[in-house]
């Protein structure tokens, strides 16, 4: 039980001992008051009977009746006078009592706050130690987090040069090989896009010619080469070509994206623009940090 629960049991006990006491006096003076009266009703009885009967008896005995009744009577306030003096000396009793208990706990409660206090000052400076030497912990931990921070930086900057010079190595083994490998690539792709550019002149030539003929079947009139070549060549002119003409790369993204609502992929701009698709990351990530483009999966989509 605490030091709280002891005090407010002791003051407690203190107050129903006092409301006890207090109660029992209250009794005794009421059975006392009660029991004169009904001693007054009674010797009033008695001596309107007595009364009575005395005027019947002769004078001797009235006046040994007066004599009983005067005895009586001191009899009566004698004992009336004791009762007070003893009803008045055990109020007196029980007040001491009282006082006493009262002093004793005042004196009880000055013990225990005393007490209470040294706890407290105790507890303070338990706490100001313990957190003096959880801070000088925590500063030990940080310290020696910061070097085993440090130690692991240094383990990975030796591994990373490590790994550097194996990859340079390799790379130089390997870099020839690719070397040869890229320029017969090219000029593969190199032989194969002059095969297709003759074609693509041959079917251009064809196709010339095929509308010369219809234009002179409808008209009549045979029309200037120079000029029909010209005009053909501006009519089939892709139009991701004119877009190559008057556009930037980033200008080019932005308006081929936004003739697509339904999504591009990389891939695809790179085929429409005419570029590897590698060479529009950059360009796309400019344009969504602008607002300008969103990207959903692998889509690019206009805003």
């Amino acid at each position: 039980m605490g030091i709280k629960e002891e005090m407010e049991k002791l003051g407690t006990e203190i107050m129903g001992s006092y409301d006890v006491r207090v109660e029992k006096v209250g009794q005794i003076k009421k059975e006392t008051e009660k029991m004169m009266d009904d001693f007054k009703v009674a010797h009033s009885q008695m001596s309107k009977e007595l009364k009575e009967d005395l005027s019947k008896i002769n004078p001797e005995l009235k006046s040994k009746v007066s004599g009983m009744l005067n005895d009586f009577h001191s009899t009566q306030q004698e004992t009336s006078l004791e009762q007070r003096k003893n009803l008045a000396k055990g109020v007196e009793n029980r007040i001491e009592e009282v006082s006493k208990m009262m002093d004793d706990f005042k004196v009880s409660h000055s013990q225990m706050n005393s007490e209470v206090k040294k706890m407290l000052n105790d507890f303070h400076s338990t706490q100001q130690e313990m957190s003096l030497e959880q801070r000088k912990n925590l500063a030990k931990g940080v310290e020696n987090r910061i070097e085993e921070v440090s130690k692991i930086l240094d383990d990975f900057k030796v591994a990373h040069s490590q790994m550097s010079k194996e990859l340079k190595e390799d790379l130089s083994k390997i870099n020839p090989e690719l070397k040869s490998k890229v320029s017969g690539m090219l000029k593969d792709f190199h032989s194969t896009q002059d095969k297709l550019r003759a074609e693509l002149e041959k079917v251009s030539l064809s196709w010339q010619q095929t509308a010369s003929i219809m234009q002179e079947k409808r008209s009549g009139v045979k029309p200037i080469p120079e000029v029909l070549e010209k005009k053909i060549i501006k009519e089939k002119l892709p139009e991701k070509t004119k877009i190559v003409e008057k556009l930037s790369d980033k200008e080019q993204v932005l308006v081929l994206i936004k003739k697509h609502p339904e999504g591009l992929k990389l891939t695809e701009i790179g085929v429409e623009l005419g570029k590897d698709w590698r060479w529009y990351i950059p360009t796309v990530k400019e344009l969504i940090g602008e607002n300008k483009i969103r990207k959903e999966t692998n889509l690019y989509y206009p805003i």
